[in-house]
């Protein structure tokens, strides 16, 4: 676990030394956020980077912000997410999440049926919203009082 915190913070601490235009980096990040939120592990990163070239967003920022969600993180995310969109669209399902988010978590929620699937889909959208705006506003504030700290030196 202390590895982890260690990367997290050496990949934050990457995010914020990105060059370029904040507002870029920070649209990147809010990317990443969002698609963080959505219920594809192991492909965020690809859909986050791919979707940051064509918007022409930062794609390292973008990478970054799918982090949101990890391996310690994803299973209270994408449970909540799912009770979420279970509630939104009225669902009853016996169908529980597994304790584990790893690779077979797409197959498994895939094998459980369109139920499930869009009830993750929908949380992960709503909840993605939220992470995107955070995202956003905290990261563009934090490039901008650098980038206007780099400057008055």
């Amino acid at each position: 676990m202390k590895t982890e915190t260690i990367k997290k913070q050496n990949g934050f601490k990457r995010l914020f030394n990105l060059k370029g235009d904040p507002k870029m980096i920070a649209r990147g990040f809010a990317l990443g956020s969002f698609v963080g939120m959505l219920p594809f592990p192991g492909f965020q990163m690809l859909i986050s980077a791919t979707l940051a070239t064509f918007l022409r967003y930062n794609r390292m920022a973008a990478v970054a912000g799918v982090f949101n969600t990890n391996l310690a993180t994803g299973v209270f995310v994408f449970a909540f997410n799912y009770w979420l969109g279970k509630k939104i669209l009225g669902i009853e399902s016996s169908f529980r999440l597994p304790d584990r988010i790893n690779l077979n978590f797409a197959k498994t929620v895939m094998d459980a049926g369109s139920d499930v699937f869009l009830s993750l889909l929908l949380g992960g959208a709503i909840t993605g919203v939220f992470a995107m705006f955070l995202g956003y506003y905290i990261s563009l504030s934090v490039l901008t009082r650098k980038n206007r700290m780099k400057y008055e030196n």
